[in-house]
């Protein structure tokens, strides 16, 4: 019996070495989009220099501002490193060497002003590297401090695809909203908008091919842009045009139905189609086109600006047809590779000035980013199938997901958009008498500034990003801007009141000037910016509110420089503003 095991085991045993060993995976580290946080270092602005700090302004900044923010900050207590170790800070006892006891003691001494700069840059790297969660505002001291995290991603405008096709600096742009996409608020003389008619795809039912209303849109899509829009862009010194456009343009390309939307008479490869005849002028004009995905199938947002408003009074649950639909999902994607198609079909025609696509505007916030996460990596396999064209991705107006969601990301050539309004949100819009619109008007100045700081932050450790879409406005009052009044996007807070006393104040152009230039300044240090949107359509001038939505028109309010300088937005955030009024 003995002798039978061990013949066996042997037996064993040589058929164990004789096999081929088992390969034992090893773990490959995949590619990161961006850095990792703790890469990150949160230093002075380069602003903040021995030149700069002579000026009383700049140190008055930094005694009003700075201290006020950062103090609390970690608890109120701070670490340093190296020759600091071992103990821990406060505003109330800084290290023993700086001979400092308290804020206020900084730069009192213009001989201790290089000396001091270099404490208050330990200072707030040691309070950034106390913070537990380093988040997107973890870096933002009143538009003081800066996200540093390596000159690779300093300037990242310089290095983007399109840098000289734009002339070698950041994205000066507008969006040409409300064109192939219909938005109530932007064409409300258009139509009679209505709850039950509020967007192109109610609009299409009620008024499909061979009504007037119908050769209306026909006319807007063919004689609303002309080339003296093109040439007012470049004379302000604008480089780039977002243009926002639904799935159903490419939907016959792709194999779907596009019903009831209605499309041009004219094939999507023909020359003369409306969409091509517009990048032509902008070619002409010699403007940059990113090509916008606004309106996939089924709505990936439920608002009006995806074609179609969600009719559900729960907002959390809009855009679930498209999220939760695989078949809807694949459609998309199908849709963009036409798109990408038909870009490459227009650069054999010598028509060469589309930069980049954007898979698909504003995700609806309350959504599975991982889902969207998944699209994105589907969509961008698909087309470097057929194309390295540069690829834009909305982050749906989420912030930190991105950093961890794109952490296996082997993809070149893609960026974020983000889109960063002061116009919606209750703590930002909330105003009923006119000393508090000044209030909130010098507020949202200062924190378009530090705005700057969640840019970085997205720039840093995911995508590099730029703004595509902003605007001027501090309130939500802007016509059908929620889909209706009546509708469950808008709430009244007293908000739209007082807008008419704004109307031609020294006070208000002044403010909302500065307001532009921040918002500009804090994009520029990235990728750049596309305002929201270029012009309105009839029936929107009359509104109070146009003014701070319309390129076109908040220029001729004196809102926004014209030409835009280099100056007025790279010294935007030089200085913090007081706060004005009072609620």
């Amino acid at each position: 019996m003995k002798t039978y095991v061990f013949v066996v085991l042997l037996a064993l045993t040589i058929a164990i070495e004789a096999s081929p060993r088992q390969s034992i995976s090893k773990y490959v580290e995949p590619t990161k989009a961006g850095k990792y946080i703790q890469d990150g270092r949160c230093i002075l602005d380069p602003k903040i220099n021995i030149d700069s700090i002579t000026n009383e302004t700049v140190r008055k900044d930094l005694h009003d501002w700075l201290w006020q923010t950062a103090c609390p900050r970690a608890r109120g207590v701070f670490t340093l490193l190296d020759e600091y170790a071992g103990e821990t800070y406060s505003c109330a006892n800084f290290p023993e060497s700086w001979g400092i006891s308290h804020p206020t003691e900084f730069f009192q001494d213009p001989a201790k002003y290089e000396e001091h700069l270099e404490y208050l840059s330990l200072y707030l790297e040691g309070v950034y590297n106390t913070t537990a969660v380093k988040g997107p505002q973890a870096c933002d001291f009143a538009g003081l401090s800066v996200l540093y995290c390596g000159e690779d991603k300093q300037e990242p405008w310089k290095s983007a695809p399109w840098a000289e096709k734009v002339g070698n600096m950041p994205l000066r742009g507008v969006n040409a909203g409300g064109l192939f996409l219909l938005e109530p608020w932007i064409t409300p003389g258009f139509v009679n908008w209505t709850l039950e008619m509020a967007d192109q795809y109610t609009f299409c039912e009620n008024f499909p091919a061979g009504s007037p209303e119908q050769k209306d849109l026909e006319d807007l899509w063919e004689n609303w842009y002309t080339d003296k829009d093109f040439e007012f862009m470049v004379e302000a010194g604008l480089n780039a045009v977002r243009l926002p456009v639904g799935f159903w343009y490419w939907a016959q390309a792709a194999g779907l139905d596009h019903k009831p939307y209605t499309v041009p008479k004219q094939d999507i490869l023909d020359k003369n189609h409306p969409i091509t005849k517009f990048i032509s002028m902008a070619k002409k004009a010699g403007l940059q086109i990113f090509l916008d995905l606004h309106g996939a199938p089924k709505s990936q947002n439920g608002l009006d600006n995806s074609g179609e408003r969600s009719k559900d009074m729960n907002p959390e649950r809009w855009g679930y047809d498209w999220w939760y639909d695989p078949q809807a999902i694949k459609d998309t994607t199908t849709v963009l590779v036409h798109m990408v198609k038909y870009i490459q079909h227009l650069e054999s025609l010598g028509i060469d000035n589309v930069a980049a696509i954007e898979l698909v505007n504003e995700p609806w916030v309350f959504g599975d980013m991982s889902v969207v996460r998944d699209f994105y990596r589907t969509t961008i396999e698909a087309i470097r199938e057929i194309s390295d064209i540069p690829i834009i991705m909305s982050d749906a107006f989420r912030h930190t997901e991105w950093v961890w969601l794109l952490n296996d990301w082997p993809y070149e050539n893609t960026f974020l958009d983000t889109h960063i309004y002061h116009a919606f949100n209750p703590d930002d819009i909330a105003s009923s008498n006119p000393s508090c619109d000044k209030l909130k008007q010098t507020v949202n100045e200062n924190i378009a500034c530090g705005y700057g700081s969640l840019m970085r932050y997205k720039t840093c450790f995911s995508l590099p990003s730029f703004m595509g879409e902003w605007s001027l406005a501090i309130d939500d009052c802007m016509g059908e801007l929620r889909g209706a009044r009546e509708s469950v996007q808008f709430l009244d807070f007293g908000q739209c009141k007082n807008l008419e006393v704004r109307i031609n104040d020294e006070w208000w152009i002044e403010h909302v000037n500065s307001f532009a230039s921040r918002q500009m300044h804090a994009s520029e240090r990235e990728l750049g910016w596309f305002f929201w949107t270029f012009k309105t359509g009839p029936g929107a001038k009359a509104d109070p509110s146009n003014r701070y939505w319309s390129y076109v028109d908040a220029v001729d309010a004196g809102f926004i420089d014209f030409p835009i300088t280099d100056d007025w937005v790279q010294d935007a955030c030089l200085y913090n503003v007081e706060d004005a009024g009072k609620c």
